[in-house]
């Protein structure tokens, strides 16, 4: 997309808007210090202000000898989540239903649960419910689900283990069944903690939110998504499966350090990189799933910096953006960077954390394969950064340091 293509958010000069075009060329050096290193093979970055993108721009490239472009559509992997935020926030807003529901109101199998606690011999063992798994919970993930992987805690592990024995991976899963169908399998599983009492990073957790949307809707997902949050917002290239036609922008995924092009990874049951490439379209994973490009997202989220509407067209109202993004869970900690957690969106209330964003009160959050967002109100600004890069095999904190070095440059080019 050439900056003569941009409709009228996109401006050429920075300074009409408090940014330092100067300082924003600091952002070209460090992009291309990550390309020359081989950490990333290829990178989109925008930055905007008060509505304005100053600053769109490709780096490197999106497959080998195919230049990265600003149209590229990339895997936005766990920055789906916050999409799936809005699309339930909307039904609250209608009085369809209530962040206190408890879950068991749409999918019954959750009046059933038990949790996994250590018993007096230390072995775990299955306890009743203190309090019922609400939206909330699913929201916060405080809802006692856990991930595949999880470790160090009874209740954890065994919910890992169960996730794996029902044939459900929570990162991307082959593709063969509905939300409603793994939700179903979910509502089997003893919860690792009591709802309310950890924060868990779990996938599970928003996709049964989404599956809540599609029940309180009587719509699929996608379909719900597309009506209410993606036409009306312009995202034209945003979609959990691109029609064949949008495939050859979609870039294909790099190792970092090596730069060996990766066409599957080693996840049993997945075929992570192929996914938005698939003839089987069943599972609408708005935990990860969704694909898209830096100015979709963009206009995504101008609306969440808008207070919930663009140009116009509201999406949500201001109080349930500002639920999105303040704490919502106390101290308890996003177990990933440290953020404090709003609903599926990470929030920048210190600087005691392993990763920091804009400023204080920014919010946003990243995806695994290397995409970010960030929403900082107080400046009225936001930035986006993808790159399509696994990080199973080099130092996780290899896209974090490009991401935070991109990060301080924008921080420090706004004047105002």
């Amino acid at each position: 997309m050439s900056f003569s293509a941009q409709p009228r958010e996109f401006t050429a000069n920075p300074e009409e808007v408090g940014v330092s075009e100067r300082n924003l060329r600091y952002i070209d050096q460090a992009m291309q210090r990550s390309i020359d290193d081989k950490t990333l093979k290829g990178i989109v970055t925008l930055v905007a202000r008060h509505g304005k993108i100053v600053q769109l721009k490709a780096y490197g490239e999106a497959d080998e000898g195919v230049p990265m472009q600003t149209d590229c559509i990339f895997r936005l992997a766990s920055m789906s989540k916050t999409i799936g935020a809005v699309a339930l926030l909307r039904l609250v807003d209608q009085g369809k239903l209530l962040l206190t529901d408890p879950v068991s109101k749409y999918i019954p199998g959750f009046a059933n649960l038990k949790v996994v606690q250590p018993g007096p011999d230390g072995k775990p063992v299955a306890s009743d419910l203190e309090r019922c798994v609400t939206v909330h919970h699913l929201l916060t993930m405080t809802a006692g689900t856990a991930r595949i992987g999880a470790s160090g805690r009874p209740g954890a592990e065994i919910y890992s283990d169960k996730l794996k024995e029902l044939g459900i991976c929570d990162t991307m899963h082959p593709l063969d069944e509905t939300i409603g169908e793994i939700v179903d399998k979910v509502a089997t599983i003893p919860l690792a903690s009591q709802p309310g009492t950890r924060f868990e990073y779990s996938n599970v957790a928003v996709i049964t939110a989404g599956r809540i949307v599609e029940l309180v809707s009587g719509m699929p997902l996608a379909d719900y998504l597309q009506k209410y949050i993606l036409d009306p917002l312009d995202m034209v290239d945003t979609a959990f499966f691109p029609p064949e036609s949008k495939w050859p922008r979609i870039p294909q995924v790099f190792e970092s350090g090596t730069m060996k092009r990766l066409d599957k990874l080693d996840i049993p049951g997945t075929d992570d990189t192929q996914v938005p490439f698939s003839k089987v379209q069943k599972f609408h994973n708005i935990a990860g799933g969704l694909n898209g490009t830096a100015y979709d997202y963009f206009r995504f989220a101008q609306m969440l910096l808008n207070g919930g509407e663009l140009y116009g067209t509201r999406i949500i109202s201001r109080n349930a953006v500002k639920l999105l993004s303040t704490n919502q869970v106390g101290d308890l900690r996003d177990n990933f960077r440290q953020h404090a957690w709003g609903y599926l969106a990470g929030v920048q209330v210190d600087y005691n954390t392993q990763f920091n964003y804009l400023g204080l009160g920014s919010f946003g959050w990243y995806g695994y394969w290397g995409t970010i967002y960030n929403i900082w109100p107080e400046k009225d600004a936001l930035v986006i950064f993808l790159t399509q890069a696994s990080p199973e095999d080099y130092p996780r904190l290899s896209s974090w340091q490009t991401q935070g070095r991109f990060f301080s440059i924008v921080s420090g080019a706004i004047m105002d």
